[in-house]
């Protein structure tokens, strides 16, 4: 079966009631579990494993790769996924309320896989959004929590002078037990630690590695980043498909 055609038969299969959707989906060759509940959603999805008490609540848009839910995960309303990505939900994991969870076209801006992955209990509650140029993920117990978070994992350095810049992309790393307070911004390649609480509305703009609680400073100049052939924390995609020149970044050792 194409999968175009397997895409579109999906949606429709996930449109009937319960359980006629979950021996429709079945057959279509996904695997969902009995006990499984979908609402009026519109899931344009290649690949799905839903286990048991998974639930996926009303009017959700999500068009993914791959979408994983372990026993109890569940999607709430109105989220919006969308892009060459997979999701991936431990167990009671939970996506809430008019989250959006994005991902540009593979091959011409982004490359090679991305997903985002969620711990047993973690969870984003509502109304953030979510860049999975690269991939996201978030450890057992923690909270993106409040509204209005946003999680990045590319961002641009222009020109001092001309129309030149490049991309760099990195992973986000949530450790377990972390809380992410409402409104915080959290860029490209940041690896925020086990057990780290994140104040409201903190820029995270580097790695968190050492216990405590993080608030934004006052703002303060800092140096134009260096050549990013010199940087030694920066490898360059050579990939002729990219519209851009973009770097990624490298985990520290």
């Amino acid at each position: 079966m194409k999968a175009r055609l397997k895409i579109y038969l999906t949606a429709i299969a996930a449109l009937m009631p319960q359980p006629i959707a979950g021996v429709a989906l079945r057959a279509l060759g996904h695997r969902v579990d009995s006990g499984v509940k979908i609402g009026f959603s519109l899931l344009l999805i290649e690949h799905m494993a839903l286990q048991h008490g998974a639930r996926i609540g009303q009017f959700n848009v999500l068009r993914l790769r791959r979408l994983v839910m372990r026993t109890g995960a569940y999607f709430g309303r109105m989220n919006l996924v969308h892009g060459p990505l997979s999701i991936s939900m431990a167990e009671r994991s939970a996506i809430g309320n008019n989250n959006k969870v994005v991902r540009a076209a593979i091959n011409t801006i982004t490359f090679g896989p991305a997903m985002l992955r969620l711990g047993e209990l973690a969870k984003i509650t509502a109304g953030h959004r979510i860049d999975c140029t690269s991939s996201v993920y978030i450890g057992n117990f923690s909270t993106i929590a409040g509204i209005a978070t946003e999680i990045w994992t590319h961002g641009y350095v222009h020109a001092e002078h001309g129309p030149g810049r490049y991309r760099v992309d990195g992973n986000v790393s949530i450790g377990c037990n972390v809380y992410v307070g409402s409104s915080s911004c959290i860029t490209a390649g940041v690896q925020i630690a086990d057990g780290i609480i994140v104040g409201a509305r903190t820029t995270v703009a580097t790695n968190l590695l050492e216990p405590g609680m993080y608030v934004s400073a006052g703002i303060r100049r800092l140096a134009r980043p260096a050549d990013p052939d010199a940087r030694v924390d920066l490898e360059r995609i050579n990939d002729a498909r990219l519209c851009e020149t973009v770097y990624r970044k490298r985990r520290p050792v």
